[in-house]
């Protein structure tokens, strides 16, 4: 493994940075577990052959637009479980939510995740017959989120009609020289070709994307915002309508709260999208 890069592990690396994340993360399990109690949800329905090929529904009915969210944990960590809690506002406000987990590295490539999330959303597709889509993410779930969206532009045809990326991780070649390529083990190869904004910069002219929501948190690190800024860029610049938005007072772990939130920000953008 390459020699760590004290200035971009500064900027990528946030276990340090935030010791707090695991208070943010207990409480958004109990929040998790509150939702999923309640109901009504249909929980660890299987889409693939990996152990943790799983996903939840939280349904608002049939014909109902459908909200695919990814959770993050730079493919090394977390599940769905900690995610359950956002469901609520959309749920609420007409929209199914379907919330995949899937394999970690060092267990699986990065390569072997962005597949698996493929084999979720065409459970979804199938099984649900959704009309219209949006596909969501946070972290390494916006990548794998803005990779589902990519594949769609590559083919031309397809039921996504949106991408919401929460503090995506959108190009992963920084991460070569951090101290979290360790568990991913990726080699130069692999950070290109799973990375969006290379992807996006191979599409033909006449490739066709949805709009693009790209936020991140207005007290992340400048590396995390420039993944966001470039993406939106990038989006841009193939014709794509695209927005970027910093969320003032969250950080990388905290910005789901805001995700949460019945009239915030997020809600609202992906409302239009579906309008």
């Amino acid at each position: 493994m390459p020699t760590v890069d004290d200035a971009l592990e500064a900027q990528y690396a946030l276990r340090k940075r935030h010791p707090e994340r695991e208070a943010i993360y207990a409480d958004h399990q109990r929040r998790s577990a509150a939702l999923r109690a309640a109901g009504p949800c249909c929980l660890d329905v299987r889409y693939g052959d990996g152990p943790r090929c799983l996903l939840d529904v939280f349904p608002a009915g049939e014909r109902a637009p459908i909200v695919f969210f990814v959770h993050g944990g730079y493919w090394r960590a977390l599940d769905k479980s900690y995610v359950s809690f956002i469901a609520a506002p959309f749920r609420d406000a007409g929209m199914t939510v379907v919330m995949p987990s899937y394999d970690l590295a060092p267990a699986v490539r990065i390569g072997e995740i962005v597949d698996q999330v493929r084999q979720a959303l065409a459970w979804t597709m199938a099984h649900l017959a959704p009309e219209r889509v949006v596909v969501a993410g946070h972290s390494a779930g916006g990548q794998l989120a803005a990779m589902l969206a990519l594949d769609q532009a590559a083919s031309g045809h397809g039921r996504i009609v949106g991408l919401a990326g929460i503090s995506g991780a959108f190009d992963l070649r920084p991460l070569l020289r951090t101290s979290i390529n360790r568990d991913l083990k990726l080699s130069a190869a692999e950070a290109a070709e799973a990375s969006p904004l290379l992807r996006l910069a191979r599409l033909p002219a006449s490739a066709c994307l949805v709009p693009l929501l790209g936020l991140v948190g207005g007290d992340e690190t400048r590396g995390f915002k420039q993944w966001t800024a470039d993406l939106v860029a990038g989006w841009r610049a193939h014709g794509g309508a695209a927005s970027y938005g910093e969320l003032d007072g969250c950080n990388h772990f905290n910005i789901l709260d805001r995700v949460a939130e019945a009239d915030g920000e997020v809600l609202r953008g992906i409302t239009a999208i579906l309008s």
